[in-house]
């Protein structure tokens, strides 16, 4: 056989573009190619590259075959596959930039955590009714959100009980039931112990006589609200009828709390600080958040600030100074943001009274970290140790925290929080009011049982156009557009332009791709509805202690 003819047999029998996978010292790692950062288990900056080199010197490699590779992501040594994984990014160079990961586990069998009793709504719409008494004297009927019972004569305990799938929040808050009938119903409300024991803590009594009438039920103290199991509905010794037309949970008058927003140009304040308070007077908003300069540990132009903190008292607006940066987390950098809180305390010990700072707050968000920098494993304790540096340097100087909504089941940071904190903003990035409310009562009722204060944060700003892509768990062995790979303990995705199986890989297909157009997260396009929302929101967490009033991002 010729040279020429073994040479085009060799070139038939080998993969037409090549790739491979390689995790190299960050270092050595070739430029111009998919990249993705990460972190060995040393601590050492690593690099994920794609080439159509077999093997680069210092590096581990791994043949991906003829594969068109996309984008490449690391989920991070801890992310555990799940059967869905979501992925949004800008598409940006021919590539997907990937900026934000969901794993979406499947169920698991476990039940699923009662959501908070909604407000202002009818509960029998979703209660379930049934009726206890070893005397059989009672009838119940439950039907499109009416109750209806009937009870004869007797001498022994009987009634109803009313289940919904609930948790009562720590809002202050009675119950109030519309009805009709005739006698005197003792109502009472079970927690879980409570239920263990066969007894109830009494909540007043519905008696009805005759006509529509309408009754306030205060929630017992001792009632372990998160605990909540069912309403107990006793029925008078001497029979009787009670028509319940609604049950309906009604938080008590707000208190007042202001509204804030956060002020990112400097300028605003130091150059232009009449304009920026006749601004904050006509939005009424009581308190801004301001960028305020610091040189050598102090407090850059402290006349300059004290006088405009006197000013905007004068006008009932408070003055707090924000900090923030992801890196602010990381233990290399606790001193230096130490000595930030520091600076801003020493200028409040040194200032009048109408001249201080209401608060410093720390807007940190160290979660935008990439995975080669912060670990998720190690977040939380970081974070932690974090909020404990700042409280210590801040002395008696009121310090809050900007958290993200989803950080409301982090226990560890909410303990570390109720720890170090005096309070927090809540970025409870939505604009369905529903979803608002849902989001913002855990960190309420954190709030609550804390005795800390609790600011509602919403987005009034523009957000980029963004893509969320679905990527579902194929069969083992099958082709993916999306192969996920462990490799010395880190987990990298590997996005695919075109579908490939690999016998080393967790396959994955992509199911679906959607528009993120902000719509969902922000008012920015519509802020003539946050006004009008606004109100309803304060109404509803106003009757919740502690809550420290709504923060409108990018307002102005």
């Amino acid at each position: 056989m010729s040279r020429l003819a073994l040479l085009f047999l060799l070139s038939m029998s080998a993969p037409a573009h090549a790739a491979f996978l390689h995790l190299c010292p960050a270092q050595s790692a070739p430029g111009g190619v998919p990249s993705a950062k990460a972190r060995g288990a040393d601590g050492k900056e690593l690099r994920f590259v794609v080439t159509g080199a077999a093997a680069l010197p210092g590096c581990r490699s791994l043949a991906l075959g003829a594969a068109q590779v996309e984008t490449l992501h690391v989920l991070g040594a801890d992310a555990a596959p799940t059967p869905t994984i979501l992925l949004q990014g800008e598409a940006r160079d021919g590539g997907f930039a990937v900026s934000e990961q969901t794993l979406v586990p499947d169920g698991d069998g476990q039940p699923s955590k009662p959501a908070p009793m909604p407000l202002r709504t009818n509960l029998l719409d979703r209660m379930q009714v049934r009726t206890y008494g070893v005397e059989e004297r009672v009838q119940a009927r439950l039907d499109q959100g009416r109750l209806r019972i009937d009870c004869r004569a007797g001498s022994r305990p009987a009634g109803v009980l009313l289940t919904g799938p609930w948790t009562i929040p720590r809002l202050r808050a009675q119950l109030v039931a519309r009805h009709s009938g005739k006698g005197q119903f003792t109502w009472q409300a079970a927690d879980a112990a409570g239920a263990a024991r066969e007894s109830a803590l009494d909540m007043g009594q519905l008696s009805a006589k005759g006509g529509a009438g309408s009754t306030r039920l205060a929630l017992p103290a001792a009632l372990d609200r998160g605990n909540w199991r069912h309403f107990v509905l006793a029925c008078p010794a001497a029979g009787g009828s009670l028509a319940l037309d609604s049950l309906v949970l009604e938080p008590d008058a707000p208190g007042a709390a202001p509204r804030s927003t956060w002020i990112w140009d400097r300028s605003a304040w130091l150059e232009r600080g009449e304009d920026l308070l006749d601004w904050a007077a006509r939005e009424r908003i009581g308190e801004l958040f301001i960028v305020v300069p610091l040189e050598q540990g102090r407090i850059k132009d402290p006349e300059l600030l004290s006088a405009f903190v006197r000013r905007a008292g004068q006008r009932d607006i408070g003055i707090s100074a924000v900090e923030g940066d992801p890196h602010m987390v990381l233990p290399g950098e606790r001193a230096a943001t130490a000595a930030r809180a520091r600076a801003y305390a020493a200028y409040n010990a040194a200032a009048e009274p109408a001249a201080r700072l209401k608060s410093i707050q720390f807007d940190i968000e160290p979660y935008l970290l990439p995975e080669h920098v912060l670990p998720a494993a190690r977040l939380d304790a970081e974070y932690v140790a974090t909020l404990a540096a700042l409280r210590a340097a801040a002395g008696d100087m009121p310090l809050e925290f900007v958290v993200p909504f989803w950080w409301g089941e982090r226990h560890a940071l909410l303990d570390g929080l109720a720890r170090h904190a005096d309070a927090v903003s809540v970025m409870d990035y939505r604009t369905d009011p529903e979803q608002i409310l849902a989001f913002a009562i855990p960190f309420l009722d954190w709030g609550a049982a804390s005795g800390k204060r609790v600011r509602i944060a919403l987005e009034a700003g523009p957000l980029p156009f963004e893509i969320q892509r679905r990527y579902r768990r194929a069969p083992d062995n099958g082709a993916g557009d999306m192969l996920l790979f462990t490799v010395e303990g880190q987990r990298i995705a590997v996005l695919l332009r075109q579908p490939l199986a690999h016998p080393r890989a967790l396959p994955y297909q992509l199911v679906d791709s959607r528009p993120i157009d902000g719509s969902a997260t922000s008012f920015h396009k519509n802020k003539d509805a946050l006004r009008a929302l606004l109100p309803r929101l304060e109404a509803d967490f106003g009757a919740w202690p502690g809550f420290a009033g709504i923060a409108l991002h990018e307002w102005r």
